[in-house]
């Protein structure tokens, strides 16, 4: 019987809107697809309707090809979020059995793992989904047994760390995220933390399926 690559990776979600706001401009999506794990975090430029739309349009985008690698989905949303407000965006494909992470970002997603003891902040290059993007450049990162895997947007500071004082040492992936909101979320903005990590790592939450969240 072949394996089940959900039995290798646990994901958990904390998110927010604007203080100001009844809808979240920041959305997610998690597919799985032919044994690949798909993450993908888009922050609608801004705040309120108009940001929750575009980011809305994306996740559309994302639901319908879940076989798309993280640089040609941030083409095809680049493509489908034209005459949107516009929208920041990062996408990371798991492979657990070959222990590969690719990934992508325009804009103001950030992307941390942690594994070997180390901390890693991947590269995430300028530009809108859907108005000004460049040439993506996705690379890939090779994975330790173990490994925790953070994306966030730009509602939550840049030095969001999951080895700060206050944030459990041995959590599943759910608590993480809400630890990190926590922490260090901003108050002006919508913001969101998803955290992906390998199963074993720690007791961890169920995982996701094959389903779009928002």
């Amino acid at each position: 019987m072949a394996e089940n690559p959900q039995d290798h990776i646990v994901i958990g979600v904390a998110s927010r809107p604007h203080p100001a706001e009844t809808v979240n401009g920041d959305a997610y999506a998690v597919h799985w697809w032919n044994g690949l794990c798909r993450i993908a975090v888009i922050d609608g430029l801004g705040h309120g309707k108009d940001a929750a739309a575009a980011s809305a349009r994306a996740v559309e985008v994302l639901a319908a090809h879940p076989e798309l690698d993280p640089a040609e989905a941030l083409r095809r949303c680049h493509a489908a979020l034209a005459g949107t407000r516009g929208a920041a965006m990062s996408v990371a494909r798991i492979d657990a059995a070959r222990h590969e992470l690719v990934y992508a970002g325009i804009g103001n997603v950030e992307a941390h793992i942690w594994q070997r003891g180390k901390h890693e902040r991947l590269i995430v290059y300028r530009g809108i989904i859907g108005s000004a993007m460049r040439t993506v450049r996705p690379f890939t990162v090779q994975l330790a047994d173990t490994w925790t895997f953070l994306m966030h947007s730009d509602g939550i500071s840049t030095r969001a760390d999951l080895q700060a004082p206050g944030i459990p040492p041995a959590a599943d992936p759910t608590t993480l995220a809400e630890a990190v909101l926590q922490a260090f979320g901003r108050q002006h903005d919508d913001a969101m933390a998803v955290v992906a990590m390998s199963n074993g790592t720690v007791a961890a939450g169920p995982a996701h399926d094959a389903t779009t969240a928002i």
